[in-house]
């Protein structure tokens, strides 16, 4: 089908929803958001109409209020409901999305969701029940290796040497496209690590809610990869198939079925219209320019582990444009050769250009290998490259603000044996660029994201909207949330740069001594750039590993990747 053509059956449906929500105005209740999202659905539009103007974006920093956005939009779904997302858990916001969803398909409205299989819940019984829940909720998985659910360890290991390349690359995309109107993108999966309610950390994520033009592309995104040739139905996974067969699973005939209802009832209390008002339609702002981005399914067709995507082209594009300060958050912080040649240029800008990145520390991260990777080459963003690092605190200053039910999630940790309490983990994917353009998306800084995995997002040209997410980023930088990295002070750390330097590019990295570590700003002292004179006079150096007290199976883990992390970048 053509772009025009398209575009043509696009906005007949919309006027649809439209008139379909108007219609029952006068005997139900309309969702002040789903009613913002169609008066800007209905402005004047003609041939030459710009996507990227007219949108109005919404960003949802806390998790719990990103599970009740969801919620509340799939219950006034009318139409259409399609999801991207790389992980659909099996846990108890799970099973809560999932029941609104399938009440969703059970009032009418057609439900497409589509996962990544890689850490999924890989339970095949569970599969299956939600594959024969209804008939308009239909799902299917991406790359699903040897068109298996849960295949067994020998034949995914058999799946991954024939095809390496394809095994790994993987659906990354977060999207959720509500009647077509109103697009969720940014960093959220479906798992309890998302939205506050999860016994081992927590993630701080962002969220970009757009209404408007932009929400075509979405769709036509979703549609790419709803038929792409290797998004394969659920129904016809080999595993699943033979438990429907068989019958061998629980039937989801009611709500109540899926076990939730006592957090169901919980979230629905507090979807009042006034929270509803104050926290999803207020906050709204018109942006100057919006532009969703999306590689295309499949990624790139470049040899080996290399070739990179569309997202990838735009981002690189935005942060090369860069003149003054660049500020980034990411949960991994991995460079390859073309990533730190593009920064390396920042540096050699007059002046150079300040760049700012907040990410995990050892003792936050949820995956000890990527951090290695950081580890290893922390001393060369440092040194070489100019960054000024920020690495989150498990549990900073403001804890209970980031994270308010806290008591409740230790005493379910402590129920359930967790060895260690409750703490927060960065998992936002945000750029911000001179304070006026910013990235909010599925992007990590990591060579998977370039290379392998399939990413979106939303590119916004607005300098209120760019600020409001600078700001929240640099509050994660703040000393009472994270430790800076800087320089260790000892003797010839100069000579120890150029020894760890010259270790890093073997593919076996022996060499110990770290140049830069964690420092802590001092009680009463105020925060200066690691290159002040005071710096030093300032904080104190907490060590590699703060927060992590004694020898921990994750911090053995860190330094044996940190040794032969080299030859694992790329898939990183």
């Amino acid at each position: 089908m053509g772009r025009a053509r398209h575009r043509g059956c696009r906005w007949a449906a919309l006027a649809a929803v439209a008139g379909l929500c108007l219609g029952a105005a006068a005997s139900e209740y309309v969702s002040p958001v789903y009613a913002l999202a169609r008066r800007v659905e209905g402005m004047p539009r003609d041939a030459d109409f710009d996507l990227t103007r007219h949108n109005h974006v919404l960003m949802l920093e806390d998790g719990y209020d990103a599970l009740l956005l969801r919620v509340h939009l799939i219950r006034h779904a009318r139409r259409t409901i399609d999801i991207q997302t790389t992980i659909l858990a099996n846990d108890e916001c799970g099973h809560l999305i999932m029941s609104e969803l399938f009440d969703a398909a059970r009032r009418g409205v057609v439900v497409r969701l589509m996962v990544d299989h890689f850490m999924s819940a890989r339970d095949s019984r569970w599969i299956a029940a939600l594959t024969e829940a209804h008939p308009n909720l239909e799902l299917k998985y991406y790359r699903p290796p040897a068109k298996h659910a849960a295949p067994p360890r020998a034949l995914e290991l058999a799946n991954a040497l024939v095809r390496f390349k394809g095994t790994n690359q993987r659906l990354h995309n977060k999207l959720m496209l509500f009647d077509g109107v109103i697009g969720i993108v940014g960093g959220r999966n479906i798992d309890n690590h998302y939205y506050n309610y999860s016994t081992s950390y927590n993630f701080l994520d962002r969220d970009a809610v757009v209404c408007g033009p932009a929400t075509e592309a979405m769709a036509e995104s979703f549609e790419e990869y709803w038929f792409y040739r290797r998004a394969v139905e659920s129904r016809t996974l080999t595993d699943v198939a033979a438990v429907i067969r068989a019958g061998e699973y629980q039937r989801i005939r009611r709500n109540e079925d899926f076990g939730v209802e006592t957090f169901r009832a919980h979230v629905s209390a507090g979807l009042t219209d006034a929270f509803i008002r104050d926290a999803f339609v207020t906050p709204f702002q018109e942006a100057h320019r919006l532009e969703f981005i999306s590689d295309a399914p499949g990624k790139n067709q470049g040899k080996w582990l290399w070739g990179g995507g569309r997202a990838a082209r735009h981002i690189r594009d935005t942060i090369r444009k860069t003149e003054e300060e660049l500020v980034i958050q990411s949960p991994y912080l991995i460079l390859n050769f073309s990533g730190r040649w593009a920064f390396r240029k920042l540096q050699k800008q007059e002046p150079p250009a300040t760049v700012v990145i907040s990410t995990n520390s050892f003792a936050s991260t949820d995956n000890a290998v990527a951090y290695s990777a950081n580890y290893k080459m922390r001393s060369m963003y440092f040194e070489r490259l100019g960054f000024r690092i920020f690495e989150l605190k498990p549990q900073p200053a403001d804890f209970l603000e980031l994270l308010p039910n806290f008591p409740e999630l230790k005493e379910r940790a402590e129920r359930v044996g967790e060895t260690r309490e409750p703490f927060v983990s960065v998992h936002a994917k945000s750029i911000v660029v001179d304070g006026h353009t910013a990235y909010v998306g599925s992007y990590n800084l990591d060579p998977r994201s370039d290379n392998l995995n399939t990413e979106n997002g939303v590119l916004i040209e607005d300098a209120r909207i760019a600020r409001a997410v600078r700001d929240a980023i640099l509050d994660d930088t703040h000393p009472g949330r994270s430790w800076v990295i800087a320089k260790r002070r000892f003797p010839l750390s100069d000579i120890n740069y150029l020894i760890e330097g010259l270790s890093g590019l073997s593919p076996v990295d022996v060499w110990p001594l770290r140049n830069t570590t964690s420092f802590e700003l001092r009680p009463g002292m105020e925060p200066v750039d690691p290159g002040h004179a005071e710096f030093y006079a300032r904080y104190d150096d907490v060590g590699s590993f703060p927060g992590a007290e004694g020898i921990s199976t994750k911090q053995i883990v860190t330094h044996i990747y940190k040794m032969l992390g080299s030859l694992a970048v790329p898939i990183l």
